[in-house]
């Protein structure tokens, strides 16, 4: 099972980097369109260069839906703490923190033609799988969230 996950989100990777190379502009006007109060935050953290860090939170943000595919544990471990770190230090909340990761899966499933159900139903269950885990961390929280239920996720309609 784990091998068909692997194989599956390499597929769909490959052909989101051939048909749309550098995602980052869609999957921030995704993101910015959900979210307009957190361009405020990347402003600030950005430290004059804002287009910089939008760039690596995308790119870390599709290294993300990789990373829970390919070693589950490991990926648990590195968003476990940049989740907290994020939320309590940063103020980034974990709906700004899912919300970058729903765009880039967004933008990922615009790719995915519509005969192929196996990879559309394995990022639904990684995005599934995610929401729940950035859901049990708020408990680790030291600065407590505004404790809003996370967004749902819609993917794109495939005709």
């Amino acid at each position: 099972m784990a091998k068909d996950r692997i194989e599956l989100a390499e597929r769909s990777l490959t052909r989101l980097a051939d048909q749309r190379g550098d995602v980052t502009n869609p999957v921030l006007q995704a993101f910015y369109a959900r979210h307009p109060d957190a361009r405020a935050s990347f402003e600030h953290h950005g430290l004059g260069q804002m287009r910089d860090l939008e760039g690596r939170m995308t790119a870390e943000s599709v290294f993300l839906l990789l990373q829970w595919v390919e070693d589950p544990a490991t990926a648990r471990i590195d968003q476990g703490t940049a989740i907290v770190h994020h939320n309590d230090t940063l103020l980034v909340p974990p709906r700004w923190y899912l919300g970058l990761v729903d765009a880039a899966l967004e933008v990922l499933l615009e790719t995915v033609p519509a005969d192929a159900t196996d990879e559309r139903d394995l990022w639904l269950a990684v995005r599934g799988e995610f929401a729940a885990f950035v859901e049990g961390l708020r408990a680790e929280f030291f600065r407590a969230d505004d404790g809003a239920p996370l967004p749902a996720f819609a993917p794109p309609a495939r005709t």
